[in-house]
């Protein structure tokens, strides 16, 4: 049987140098109600481990609605409000964490560049998302501003979640033209970029068929657990994932994975490693996979 070596001999993802790290969160539902938390405390943990600003906003037009609890991170007294900014009060409040937030479809040009993103800043798109639309706008912003310092490393990064009723995926990106996989690495043990969860999982720019979408609309996510079509923890374990490798590539920095699969049914988990081989397979073989999207749509 051959052995496995991929992490043992990949390399550890190594962003840009920056003066201000940026989180916006995009989608405050089912996932995003419970990356918003964790993001909270890794931003505690990073100001006292250096002097440096870091700021998160969180991007979300709807408002919480009765259908969004128990799955979603919000309790009857608060239906009614807008979900970002609900979020963003209650961090400040628990934390002291000042957070900005808009109750609106996120805009690169609004979000992205016109919030501070500069050459000094890195900033991190967290992808929590239930629609092709969105995500076709966040690669529109991976791909018009994500910019380049002297180290030749971008400074916007994409992490994006997707689930179905009980399986998901994680995946982590900066860039959205394809290159040589070598490029993406200095030497063999750091990795200053990675193909964008949209050259991995092209799908995820795609409508999904109409049949499934208009079922999926006419019930509510209660009745979607209920019924078997949406795990009551699915969205908890997507945040668990994107709050690990955001820990590992920040606190430890030892992230030295860009796509992470699971499965709750089968209690099963994947990654892919940051090598030229494994970045390679993973970009060739995009169109012959077809991974879960979010099918919620609190």
């Amino acid at each position: 049987m051959d052995i496995d070596l991929s992490f043992s001999q990949a390399a550890v993802v190594m962003p840009v140098e920056y003066n201000t790290l940026r989180f916006i969160v995009v989608g405050a539902g089912g996932t995003g109600s419970f990356v918003v938390p964790a993001i909270a405390r890794l931003i505690f943990e990073l100001k006292q481990l250096q002097n440096k600003p870091v700021e998160m906003l969180i991007v979300d037009p709807d408002v919480v609605e009765n259908g969004n609890i128990p799955r979603s991170n919000f309790c009857a007294a608060e239906i009614g409000r807008y979900k970002a900014q609900t979020l963003a009060e209650r961090i400040a409040l628990a934390w002291g964490i000042e957070t900005a937030y808009s109750c609106e479809t996120f805009n690169p040009e609004i979000h992205v560049r016109q919030s501070g993103h500069d050459y000094r800043s890195l900033t991190v798109i967290v992808g929590c998302v239930d629609n092709h639309f969105a995500r076709r706008d966040i690669h529109r912003a991976l791909d018009e501003f994500k910019g380049y310092g002297s180290s030749d490393a971008p400074n916007l990064w994409w992490i994006d979640a997707g689930n179905g009723r009980s399986s998901g995926q994680v995946l982590l990106g900066s860039n959205t033209k394809r290159i040589k996989p070598e490029q993406h690495f200095a030497g063999s043990s750091i990795c200053r970029s990675l193909p964008a969860p949209s050259l991995i999982h092209s799908d995820l720019l795609e409508a999904e068929q109409a049949t499934t979408r208009q079922i999926s609309e006419r019930l509510s996510c209660t009745e979607r657990i209920r019924i078997g079509e949406q795990s009551l923890n699915i969205n908890q374990r997507a945040a668990v994932e994107i709050a690990e490798m955001i820990m590992a590539m920040f606190i430890t920095r030892s992230l030295k994975r860009f796509a992470s699969y699971f499965d709750l049914e089968s209690g099963t988990s994947r990654s892919l490693y940051c090598t030229p081989d494994q970045v390679a397979a993973a970009v060739r073989k995009r169109k012959e996979s077809k991974m879960p999207k979010r099918r919620d749509v609190s």
